[in-house]
């Protein structure tokens, strides 16, 4: 991890998202995104090294862009949480 910055990000449900990461590498095999719902629940790994986990519920709204972005498709109220992107080098 190369340093931290927090967004805020307001989107209504149905529409599309993009969460940079920042990246200053040159691939994305060493990006994770981990999701945390603000609950009691565990934070959930979305991406790991730069693939797609498929036991998740948003798996196929998922994709994750060449600048190691998260996308999500169709937002809906269960996506509400904090996303965090890593990098390690």
């Amino acid at each position: 991890t190369s340093g931290v910055d927090d967004a805020l990000v307001f989107i209504s449900s149905g529409e599309n998202v993009r969460l940079p990461c920042n990246n200053d590498l040159h691939d994305c095999k060493s990006t994770t995104w981990i999701y945390n719902r603000f609950s009691n629940l565990s934070p959930v790994e979305l991406i790991a090294l730069g693939i797609k986990k498929k036991n998740t519920e948003s798996h196929e709204r998922l994709s994750l862009g060449s600048d190691c972005s998260l996308n999500i498709k169709n937002i809906i109220k269960e996506d509400y949480g904090s996303y965090i992107c890593q990098q390690w080098t």
